[in-house]
Formats: structure tokens, C-alpha cells, sequence
């Protein structure tokens, strides 16, 4: 005797089953019709403008009129090679290493000191966080135009606290020497941007769990050693996050410098960095011997040819060091 539930089976047609319909298709993609302003936009301002510029620096044009006379890799040549633009761009190339080497170490090492003080609950550590953020909140433009009056060699208020505490020999003009004017514009740099890393740190620290510190110090650490065989091991991939940061920011450098000693980069060139000469070279400026849109372009596809494998490798390191808690 057959089984109800299989003769009841039996009896619903084939062609009662329903298969998914085109719009229960259509239905189950439409997160894509979501990501598509975001992707026109994007194509729009990034992608379209950044394959523009790779293939304009395959031409020598001034920007006005036809873009007719290819060149090749002659806009690169020139800047390895000939003179005078491979002099303006290691030049430049190496004050940007100088801006990373000075904020990677200001960055990491003396923001990391800060937060682990910061985290020990220290008297006023709310007002400490506030001062040390405070500066990241204000415009470049702004930051430039105080120091530049604070900086001032003749009214300005550090060379007359200065010269009131009796070290007139220090009162320097700080923005016109040479020697003085990229560590200054350096160390402005720094003021401004310090509470980032100093935000991550600290947000680090604190999730770092209680129970590692407090069986560490069960055990009689001191510490020095809570913090290097604890603390710093499980820093190590918003290091490298910083560390990233700090890179791309420190070779892409150019409001601060542009707004203190103008597109000539002064003085003589000393504060000159690749976004500076990119601005010259490009647009034109007094002085300058290099102009031109596909000159300019070449430079910037250098740039990002330089900043995006060193961006690579350390994501792929803060992937490889990821501390799971």
C-alpha cells in the first residue's frame, strides 16, 4: 500500500514548481545599483583623471591646444636624466625623504611615548588628549598663517620671547634661512598632525586586555617589560598603519610649503618638495624653467609609482603582524 505522503507528491504537476523569475533575479543584485553613484563619482574625479595624466606624460604639450606630440618616455628621461630637471627632482625627492624620516620617528616612537603615558590614568590626562588633538582639527590654512606671524623676524612673537629672555642670538628668521626653513616648516607639520597617531595609539593601548597587564604584573615585571614584551609587540599593526600614513602624507607634502614660502618652494629651494616643483612645473611659476601639462604628469605618475609598492608591502605586512586578541 502506497504511502499518502508520496501519492500526494505524485499528483502536484511538474510545472507547478516555481523557478526563480527575472525579478527575484534582479532583486537579489540590486546592492549593485547602490555602489553605482559612488563608482560614477569615483570614475568620474579619480579613475578618469589619473589614467589622463599616465597618458599625457607620453606627450610634451603646454596644456593650451592639441594634445599631438608624443614623446614617449622623454618627460621621464628628462627627470632622471638631463639637467637642469634631475637636479630639481632629487633635490626635491630628497626633502621629501628627509619630511618622512623626521615624521616617521616623531610619529611612531614619540606619539607611542605619549599615549602609554596618557593611558596610565594620569591627573589631567583628558586635558592632555585635548591639546595634543586640538591642532589636527584646524585647517592648513590656518596653521600657516599663525605660525607664519608667530615666525615673523621682526614682530613676530618667537623671535621677541626670544630676545626678552636674553637669547637675541637665537632669533633667527626662521622661514628665510636656508638652513632653518624645512626642520621649522617640519616641526609645524608635526605640531599639526601629531594627535592623529597619538589617537591610535592610545585607542590601541586601551584595548589591549587588563588580564595580560595584570598577570605580567603578578609576576613581577617591571614596567619596562609590560611595555616591550607586551604593550609594543601588540602595537605593531597600528605602527604600520601610521607608518603608512606617514608615508604617503610626507611624499604628497605640499599645502604647508606652498602657503609659508609660495610655489618657488624658498629659500634658493631649500623647503622644495615634489608637490611643489609638480605645482611649478605644471602651472608655471616666476623662476622656473620647466613648464608644461605632460612634464608636469610624468612627475606625478613618478610620484605615485614611488608611494603605491611601499604602500603595498606594508599593508601586506600589517596583514602578516595582525594580533588577534
Amino acid at each position: 500500500m502506497s504511502n499518502p505522503i508520496e501519492l500526494q507528491a505524485k499528483q502536484v504537476p511538474i510545472e507547478t514548481v516555481k523557478k526563480p523569475g527575472l525579478g527575484l533575479r534582479i532583486k537579489k543584485y540590486s546592492f549593485l545599483l547602490m555602489l553605482l553613484p559612488a563608482l560614477v563619482l569615483y570614475g568620474l574625479f579619480i579613475l578618469y583623471p589619473f589614467l589622463s595624466s599616465i597618458i599625457m606624460s607620453f606627450f610634451e604639450w603646454s596644456g593650451i591646444g592639441p594634445m599631438d606630440q608624443w614623446v614617449g618616455f622623454g618627460n621621464y628621461v628628462k627627470w632622471l636624466t638631463e639637467e637642469p630637471f634631475s637636479t630639481m627632482f632629487y633635490r626635491a625627492l630628497g626633502h621629501n625623504a628627509i619630511v618622512f624620516v623626521i615624521n616617521i620617528i616623531f610619529s611612531i616612537f614619540f606619539g607611542m611615548f605619549i599615549s602609554y603615558l596618557l593611558s596610565q590614568k594620569i591627573k589631567g590626562a583628558g586635558i592632555y588628549k585635548t591639546l595634543f588633538f586640538m591642532p589636527h582639527t584646524f585647517s592648513l590654512a590656518v596653521v600657516a598663517f599663525l605660525w607664519g606671524l608667530m615666525l615673523n623676524p621682526q614682530w613676530g612673537v618667537i623671535n621677541r620671547l626670544l630676545k626678552t629672555i636674553g637669547l637675541d642670538q637665537l632669533a633667527l628668521p626662521w622661514l628665510g634661512d636656508e638652513h632653518t626653513a624645512l626642520p621649522v616648516i617640519i616641526l609645524i607639520g608635526l605640531w599639526h598632525s601629531l594627535g592623529f597617531p597619538i589617537l591610535v595609539f592610545l585607542a590601541a593601548m586601551i584595548s589591549i586586555p587588563k588580564s595580560l597587564i595584570e598577570a605580567a604584573v603578578v609576576d613581577g615585571a617591571s614596567s619596562f617589560k609590560i611595555f616591550t614584551k607586551i604593550v609594543f609587540p601588540l602595537l605593531l599593526p597600528p605602527m604600520l598603519t601610521i607608518a603608512v600614513l606617514t608615508f604617503i602624507g610626507s611624499f604628497g607634502t605640499f599645502e604647508l610649503i606652498f602657503l609659508l614660502e609660495g610655489s618657488e618652494a624658498g629659500p634658493f629651494y631649500s623647503t622644495d618638495v615634489l608637490g611643489t616643483l609638480f605645482y611649478r612645473t605644471a602651472f608655471g611659476g616666476m623662476g622656473s624653467t620647466a613648464t608644461g601639462m605632460g612634464l608636469g604628469a610624468s612627475l606625478a605618475t613618478m610620484m605615485f609609482i614611488i608611494v603605491i609598492p611601499i604602500s603595498l608591502i606594508a599593508v601586506y605586512l600589517q596583514k602578516k603582524f595582525d594580533v588577534k586578541y
